[in-house]
C-alpha cells in the first residue's frame, strides 16, 4: 500500500515539474533573452527593465518606450539600425555610414537613462601599396542618441575605454568626462 502511494505521489511531482517548466519555455520564443535591471545613481529614479534578446540573427533591445533591432547581421556584425517607438509603432532607420557595421551591444553600453547607445563600430577598408591589396578593419565607437535618432562622430579606443559614470555623462579617465548632449551639439 505505501508503495503505490509512493509511486502516486512520485508521478504528482513528476507531471507538476513538467508543467511547470513547460510553462517557462513557452514564454521564450527566442535563442537567448535576458532580462536585467539597472539602476541609476540613487538620487535618480529607476529606470525600466531592458530586454535583450537575439531572434533570427537580429539583435534586439526593448527599452521602456523603444525597441532597438540590429539587423542584416553579416559576420557577427550588424549593418542596420531600426528604431520602433512603442507608442505608435512607427519604426524608423537609423542613417549608418555604408563602410560601418556593428559589433553586438550589450545591456552595460546603455546610458543610465536610456538615451543614449555606445556603438562598437568597425570600419573596413582596402590598403594598397600597389602591388596588391590588403582589407583591414579599425575599431571605432560611436553613439547614438536612441531620442533623437542620431550618431555621434567616430571616436579611438582611448576614448571608447570609457565608461557611464552617470545618466548622461561618459567617463574616459578621472579627469575627462564628457556629457553626450555636448557631443551631440556639433
Amino acid at each position: 500500500m505505501n508503495y503505490y502511494r509512493f509511486f502516486f505521489l512520485l508521478l504528482i511531482c513528476f507531471f507538476s515539474c513538467k508543467e511547470k517548466k513547460s510553462k517557462n519555455l513557452s514564454s521564450i520564443d527566442d535563442k537567448t533573452s535576458k532580462d536585467i535591471r539597472i539602476d541609476t545613481i540613487s538620487s535618480y529614479k529607476k529606470i525600466d527593465t531592458i530586454i535583450h534578446t537575439i531572434k533570427n540573427d537580429t539583435l534586439v533591445f526593448k527599452l521602456s518606450d523603444r525597441v532597438l533591432y540590429f539587423s542584416d547581421k553579416v559576420e557577427n556584425r550588424w549593418k542596420k539600425i531600426q528604431v520602433k517607438k512603442l507608442e505608435n509603432g512607427v519604426i524608423i532607420n537609423v542613417s549608418i555610414p555604408k563602410e560601418l557595421s556593428y559589433e553586438k551591444s550589450d545591456i552595460s553600453d546603455f546610458s543610465p537613462n536610456q538615451k543614449y547607445l555606445l556603438l562598437h563600430a568597425i570600419e573596413k577598408g582596402e590598403l594598397s601599396d600597389g602591388n596588391s591589396v590588403e582589407e583591414i578593419e579599425k575599431y571605432n565607437c560611436m553613439f547614438l542618441d536612441i531620442q533623437n535618432l542620431k550618431l555621434s562622430d567616430k571616436y579611438g579606443d582611448l576614448f571608447c575605454s570609457g565608461e557611464w559614470k552617470d545618466r548622461d555623462t561618459w567617463m574616459v579617465d578621472e579627469e575627462e568626462t564628457y556629457r553626450l548632449e555636448e557631443i551631440f551639439k556639433n
